[in-house]
């Protein structure tokens, strides 16, 4: 290479070196100390194979994100079910109620979670929160009253705060800052997964066994996946590992406006998603006068434009790094090329039918979900794989008060005036949430920033 032929100069009898660096094996013992010796086969040894190592780590991780929303949404699958025993007084109310408990136990427990994970590291705290869902999920299995069920649901939801403040640490450990908007990517796919996987599971348990027993495997999966991780963990080493103890100052970054313009940002263009994720099948049943089941039809479709925007947005941060835009640049670079485009939601109330309507609602989706990505990678870049758990878990509690903020509001001017003044107000909102983030955050912030370079030499692209 180039840099090493300028860095080492010529060779001692006066003949240039090639621009290929000696192997190590070649070069004198004493022109390595012994701290180089130690640390310079990190990033070499497990990325230099077709389908780098890592990425098989973080394939197994995601599947703990496909387990997360697989417990989380079985319950929707259950009111149904549960109505229908009679031994089992349950009531839309009481789902409502569960809904609600779960809710604020994830929002309030989302940074003492990640303060957790980034204290005893990402193999100890995932092992502890997924054993911990488990158990709530026994415990859901085993209630036979509502009382029983709320005091599980707020156990689960503490847990499963977890999963993106742990996926998120996964990846700033596990990939290079080019690749980690792909990684984002690939978590939601795997908490819409698990969502997609629920409702046939659900029924499958059900009817062919109990409504027990819907949990309780739900709960033995999740335990399984323990020991999968640790072996996983052991065999495949991080790009940037970190001991468990070194970030023990997480909330300190509350002091760091950065984090509020983020989380801010976060609850502004999250609003977006918050709308097609749960109110979907209600424009086409409330604009077109479709019957529910004739609704289903089309709105599966929303969620499939969502994991491939999802894709899209990190290709596009990752072309962005690789062409030589610091990570933050990049990222902030694709939230706005995202943000453009949803522009086009004030425009979904004047399509004339059932099918164009929910093309507009799949192209507003996708680009939410291609903004979302970059916007989650983010605190990776910018507080570095340390503290990326409390970071990541911020926005989760930002997302999650932004959420059971708006949503009573929410309903009740689609009640009253319909989707349009919705529509046209949040198509807003992403450029908004870009200009916070463009204001209050520099292109060159990050930790990973000024090792860019070096991780990119040492760790060649084979893709």
């Amino acid at each position: 290479m180039i840099i090493s032929t300028l860095c080492l100069g010529p060779n001692p009898g006066g003949e240039p070196r090639s621009g290929v660096a000696d192997p190590p094996a070649n070069r004198a013992p004493q022109a390595l100390t012994p701290r180089q010796r130690r640390e310079r086969p990190r990033y070499n040894h497990h990325v230099r194979s077709p389908i780098p190592a890592r990425w098989v780590a973080i394939v197994v991780f995601v599947f703990a994100a496909v387990l997360n929303y697989l417990d989380r949404q079985i319950l929707a699958t259950m009111v149904d079910i549960w109505r229908a025993h009679q031994d089992f007084a349950f009531t839309y109310d009481d789902y409502g109620l569960l809904l609600s408990v779960f809710s604020i136990a994830y929002a309030a427990s989302a940074l003492f979670v990640g303060w957790f994970i980034d204290r005893v590291g990402l193999n100890r705290g995932a092992a502890w929160a997924v054993a911990l869902w488990a158990v709530a999920s026994f415990g859901t299995g085993a209630s036979h009253s509502v009382r029983e069920l709320v005091a599980w649901r707020a156990l689960l939801g503490i847990s499963e705060a977890s999963a993106i403040a742990a996926v998120t640490k996964a990846v700033a450990m596990y990939l290079l800052p080019r690749e980690r908007a792909v990684g984002q990517a690939m978590s939601q796919l795997g908490l819409s997964l698990g969502a997609g996987i629920a409702p046939a599971f659900a029924v499958y348990f059900s009817y062919r066994y109990s409504w027990h027993w819907a949990f309780y495997a739900a709960g033995l999966l999740s335990l399984a996946w323990i020991p999968m991780w640790l072996a996983t963990a052991r065999s495949i080493a991080p790009v940037a590992p970190i001991a468990a103890g070194t970030a023990t100052h997480s909330f300190g970054l509350l002091r760091d406006p950065r984090l509020w313009a983020l989380m801010i940002a976060n609850a502004l263009g999250m609003a977006l998603y918050s709308l097609w994720a749960n109110w979907a099948p209600t424009y086409l049943v409330r604009v077109h006068h479709l019957t529910p089941p004739e609704a289903s039809h089309y709105t599966w479709i929303v969620p499939l434009a969502g994991y491939l925007g999802a894709l899209l947005g990190g290709a596009i941060s990752w072309r962005l790094v690789r062409s030589g835009h610091s990570p933050v640049a990049a990222r902030k670079r694709a939230c706005f090329i995202s943000a453009v485009f949803l522009l086009a939601t004030m425009a979904v109330p004047m399509l004339p039918n059932p099918a164009l309507a929910t093309a507009g609602m799949s192209f507003s989706f996708f680009w939410v979900c291609a903004w979302s990505t970059n916007h989650y990678t983010l605190p990776i870049d910018i507080y570095g794989a340390g503290r990326a758990a409390f970071a990541g878990a911020s926005l989760v509690m930002a997302y999650g008060v932004m959420q059971s903020l708006i949503s009573r509001p929410l309903a009740a001017v689609i009640e009253n005036y319909g989707f349009a003044p919705v529509c046209l107000a949040f198509a807003w909102l992403p450029i908004l949430s870009y200009l916070l983030v463009h204001l209050a955050i520099a292109d060159n912030s990050g930790s990973d920033v000024i090792r860019q370079s070096q991780i990119a030499e040492s760790a060649p692209s084979t893709y």
